[in-house]
């Protein structure tokens, strides 16, 4: 019996023990490479519809978003002092002071102090530093700061800085002035 070949079917008995291998090989390709593959595939299918979602949205909402950005700027623009800059005159200096004063009293806000640095005005410089320390509320100190924005000297704000004192607000504010 050794000798004599088995036979199934018709096919040899070998020739059914590779065939048998060869899909137990196939089903274990397939599940350890192309099944997790298939699933990638799904997952990155689902998050590229999600993205399509996504940029459909924003497609529709984007001329809502220019609009406010459109109606943003002109409310800005319109209600903002923007003057031409014209330096100060080293003779006006002494100016200054009540300049802020009137701005901070028109605004409704109390000063603590208004120190123009002179030691950073030298005959080369083309500006100079004045420290301004007001009390008052933020409403105020928002008037304040759009009436300072029309000074026409007025080169930028370098700091602001605000602090709770004792029952108050303290504003501290630093502007450098064109001088001419």
């Amino acid at each position: 019996m050794k000798g004599v070949p088995i036979k199934i079917g018709g096919i040899p008995g070998r020739s059914v023990m590779y065939l048998v291998l060869c899909i137990v090989i196939l089903i274990i390709f397939y599940f350890v490479a192309l099944y997790p593959y298939e699933r990638s595939l799904g997952a990155i299918d689902s998050k590229t519809a999600q993205v399509m979602n996504l940029i459909e949205k924003q497609k529709v909402l984007l001329p809502l978003y220019e609009e406010m950005v459109a109606r943003g700027e002109r409310n800005i623009r319109g209600t903002l002092p923007v003057p031409d800059m014209t330096a100060l005159s080293r003779a006006d200096i002494d100016t200054v002071a009540p300049l802020f004063e009137r701005i901070a009293d028109e605004s409704g806000m109390q000063v603590v102090s208004i120190r123009p640095d002179v030691l950073s005005l030298t005959e080369a410089s083309d500006d100079m530093m004045v420290a301004i320390q007001l009390r008052g509320s933020f409403l105020d100190f928002r008037k304040f700061l759009e009436a300072v924005g029309g000074v026409p000297s007025l080169k930028g704000v370098k700091e602001i800085d605000i602090r709770q004192e004792s029952g108050h607000k303290e504003f501290y504010l630093t502007v450098r002035l064109a001088i001419g």
